[in-house]
């Protein structure tokens, strides 16, 4: 048996232990550089972009984890962020109604007790699971700072209603996606656009190959927002 089970690893090809995620940058930016990453591992993997077509390509992934697509150009990043949840125990899925978006919106400005600035950009989901990207800032003075020193997090959480009260989910604590010390007059400067179509991108042996489509850049126009729009 063990033979068998060596023979048929040797004889397995590369591409079924390996993926790839590709797709086309319109217009192309010659500077602009792209990776994916594994925010659970934090491990980035740099994509190889032809500046002719625009097309690109980020090859020997590993079949596990879900990976986001990073572009950086100039003075804009876009991000991919991934807000699927598991399904819920209805038969026919319940949408995440607006009261229960209120409902968490007002938990997590409850949540933070350092930051005095609290963003929820977006919240999706569905009746018993949700996922909730927040911006958050520290702009006034705190242990260490400098004048005009703020502190930057983005993070992506995750809550859960087991009967009729939403909460946080138990099993994490939160994902970090930003989490930095700098002035505020420089954060004024970012330029970031979260976007779940490049987000949560899985691969597998029966699906190795993710092809993302073309990717349009968003206007270089300052802040931090999420760009809400259906997956292919």
């Amino acid at each position: 048996m063990m033979s068998v089970l060596l023979l048929a690893a040797l004889t397995t090809p590369a591409s079924a232990q390996t993926g790839t995620i590709k797709g086309t940058l319109d217009p192309c930016d010659a500077a602009a550089t792209l990776a994916v990453v594994d925010r659970a591992t934090g491990k980035k993997y740099a994509a190889q972009l032809d500046e002719a077509s625009g097309q690109f390509e980020v090859a020997d992934l590993p079949l596990a984890g879900a990976f986001d697509i990073l572009i950086e150009a100039g003075a804009s990043r876009v991000e991919g962020i991934d807000l699927s949840v598991p399904r819920s125990d209805y038969e026919e899925e319940q949408p995440l109604s607006e009261d229960d978006a209120r409902s968490i919106k007002r938990k997590v400005a409850a949540l933070n007790q350092f930051e005095d600035t609290v963003e929820v950009l977006a919240v999706e989901g569905n009746i018993q699971h949700a996922a909730v990207l927040v911006n958050k800032l520290r702009t006034k003075p705190f242990y260490g700072s400098k004048p005009g020193e703020i502190v930057w997090r983005v993070e992506l959480w995750h809550f859960e209603r087991p009967d009729e009260t939403w909460v946080k989910a138990r099993d994490e604590l939160f994902l970090t996606l930003h989490r930095e010390r700098l002035a505020h007059a420089a954060y004024k400067r970012n330029s970031v656009t979260f976007a779940p179509r490049l987000g949560g991108i899985r691969l597998s042996t029966d699906s190795p190959t993710a092809d993302v489509g073309t990717i349009q850049l968003p206007p270089a126009e300052s802040g931090v927002r999420v760009l809400l729009e259906d997956k292919p």
